[in-house]
């Protein structure tokens, strides 16, 4: 019975120990900042393969046989998805205290390859500029009037809203024979 409560108090002990060495070695800067550039790598090697007379793409009924009833009105072009990726970016952002002038709508409408890969571009490195901001003491805390947010949730927004998108532009790159950059 001793060997047995002993073994379980030194197992305790050395998962304790575990548990506090991976704390330790956590940095929030380098998780989030790691899953920002992970997105922006996708999306922005993919804005960059497509071709400038592809920004205006949007699927149709009309690429579809037999017509099978499917509705695209009010689909974005690549163009309208890269800028949109740019202007949700930078709404993240403002929420937890960055590019506050940054006019969100003005991004949201642009439609060159020019003018929409390069806000992408500069919305992804303000987003890595905020993620090293983030602490183990500020990750989680309460951001807003209403306190709901946090730079964790915020920093995570960017990464999976991104890819969200990037899984569509991967769709309107390929009905246009391009293959992405990341499946080469």
């Amino acid at each position: 019975m001793r060997a047995g409560r002993l073994c379980g108090m030194l197992v305790t002990m050395l998962l304790s120990l575990s548990a506090v060495s991976q704390t330790a070695q956590v940095d929030p800067a380098k998780v989030y900042g790691n899953m920002i550039r992970t997105a922006e790598r996708a999306s922005v090697g993919l804005a960059e393969a497509m071709p400038e007379e592809k920004y205006s793409f949007a699927p149709s009924a009309d690429l579809f046989r037999d017509g099978k009833g499917t509705e695209f009105k009010g689909v974005r072009t690549f163009a309208q998805q890269i800028a949109h990726i740019a202007s949700s970016n930078y709404e993240y952002l403002q929420a937890m205290g960055f590019e506050k002038d940054k006019d969100v709508a003005a991004t949201e409408k642009l439609t060159s390859k020019a003018e929409s890969l390069q806000a992408l571009k500069d919305s992804f490195a303000a987003a890595e500029k905020a993620a090293a901001t983030i602490t183990v003491q500020n990750a989680f805390e309460g951001l807003g009037a209403k306190k709901t947010a946090t730079r964790a949730a915020l920093a995570s927004a960017i990464a999976w809203h991104t890819m969200d998108h990037y899984g569509q532009l991967v769709i309107y790159a390929r009905m246009n024979g391009i293959i992405p950059p990341q499946s080469r």
